[in-house]
């Protein structure tokens, strides 16, 4: 789904969509693990425990928190699909 969706955003969001893009890219080269330097910017507070374990970043978690803030993102508009109202 996410390689479908051309996704831009507003300088406030532009951690985020670097993360969507950073899993997209660990998606299309099948890797397990996320690379050090992915945006972690976008991760709430109440997220980073579960996101960063022993200074290791957890993929599952690290995917689950990018797509609820991509959610949030889309519906207050700092995200928007190309050629959507």
């Amino acid at each position: 789904m996410l390689n479908i969706l051309n996704l831009k955003a507003a300088p406030s969001a532009s951690d985020l969509l670097q993360a969507i893009k950073t899993i997209q890219q660990m998606n299309n080269e099948n890797t397990r693990s996320v690379p050090s330097n992915a945006p972690l910017k976008f991760i709430p507070k109440r997220w980073k425990p579960l996101v960063l374990i022993n200074g290791l970043i957890d993929r599952h978690y690290y995917e689950i928190c990018a797509l609820t803030q991509l959610k949030a993102a889309l519906q207050s508009g700092d995200i928007y699909i190309i050629g959507s109202r």
